[in-house]
């Protein structure tokens, strides 16, 4: 095949050079070629649309009605909560109630902001009920604890009466400056024993009370399994001591620590509190409910002289049922429950799932 000319030629001499012309078209491009040179022709109106119905729902089948307007779609607000969806029901506790890190609260319980329904009558009847149902524990619990507390005390009154040399110990007064060593380290223990009593007392004490008051049947050791005991003597020593000093420096400084602090010891038992936050409950306690507070400790105190001036002997009847009467108050105002007794003359029923009559094996 032969190839165009490099160039033309001279136009002058247009014989010059290749003298075969080059072929028809050449040097422009061919007109089908798409895209090159002039557009192709635009498409017929419709070219590339999808088909009627194409992506869309297809049409129902013969002899079928087609489906009405809006067939399928969801109502309105479909997928959408209720009003109110979500939100607490009325009396539920608020938003951030129970905050992470803090142990969600029992039922019932923690102090409330509105004063709770209490009563001395219902006190005093509970307790009395109480006493009554389990007399023999409560009697036999109150001597054991009586003859621990006249141990102590002689301990106590051993060392003092073990004065130095030439010191007439019968006109000295109740100082320890006449006292010898040895008489000195006899009253310590005495004190520190009489100090341990006094703890472990209240506290296996004040549990039997608290396992009353949750209904549960009381023996004679309910009174001596004394619950998280290390921090109940710690509580007991801290408030003895800060009474001690009250007392020692004045009478009322005394007898205000002992009605802020007369709730400690049942909170630390109950609900296996530190003595810090033990302390920071009672005194809580008792200041958002200081009319009541004021009366359980005056009706206490009133109790345990009445059974002191009963010949002592109605000490063993009152003491019980003072800290009957104190764990009671202490849980209606602390928000917590209390298992009312049963009325007289219950008789409790066959267990649940029972069937009445003779069982037959």
């Amino acid at each position: 095949m032969s190839q165009p000319p490099e160039h033309p030629g001279n136009p002058s001499d247009p014989q010059g050079g290749n003298q075969t012309p080059p072929p028809p078209g050449y040097g422009t491009p061919p007109p089908s070629a798409p895209g090159y040179g002039a557009p192709p022709p635009t498409p017929p109106p419709g070219y590339g649309a999808p088909p009627p119905g194409y992506g869309g729902s297809p049409p129902p089948p013969h002899g079928y009605a087609a489906p009405p307007p809006g067939y399928g779609a969801p109502p309105p607000g479909y997928g959408a909560p209720p009003p109110g969806y979500g939100a607490p029901p009325p009396g539920y506790p608020p938003p951030g109630y129970g905050a992470p890190g803090y142990p969600p609260p029992q039922p019932g319980y923690g102090v409330q902001q509105v004063k709770p329904a209490f009563t001395v009558s219902e006190a005093f009847s509970w307790a009395w009920g109480t006493f009554t149902k389990n007399a023999v524990p409560l009697l036999v619990a109150t001597l054991a604890y009586v003859v621990l507390f006249s141990a102590a005390s002689a301990v106590i009154v051993a060392g003092q009466s073990m004065g130095k040399a030439g010191t007439d110990t019968e006109n000295t007064d109740l100082g320890l400056s006449h006292l010898s060593p040895a008489g000195l380290a006899v009253v310590g223990f005495g004190y520190l024993l009489s100090y341990a009593v006094n703890a472990f007392a209240q506290a296996a004490f004040l549990s039997g009370c608290l396992d009353a008051a949750d209904g549960r049947p009381l023996s004679i050791g309910s009174f001596f399994r004394p619950r998280n005991f290390g921090m109940a003597l710690l509580a007991a020593l801290a408030i003895g001591v800060l009474t001690s000093i009250g007392y020692a420096a004045f009478f009322l400084p005394g007898v205000i620590v002992t009605i802020f602090t007369q709730f400690v010891i049942l909170f630390v038992v109950d609900r296996s509190q530190s003595v810090i936050k033990g302390f920071s409950s009672g005194v809580s306690l008792v200041t958002a409910n200081i009319g009541n507070a004021l009366l359980v400790w005056l009706l206490t105190i009133l109790v345990v002289i009445a059974g002191f001036a009963a010949c002592c002997v109605g000490v063993f009847v009152a003491a019980p049922l003072a800290a009957l009467f104190l764990t009671y108050a202490y849980r209606k105002l602390s928000g917590g429950q209390v298992v009312p007794l049963p009325p007289p003359g219950y008789q409790p029923g066959p267990p649940p799932g029972m069937p009445p009559g003779p069982q037959i094996a």
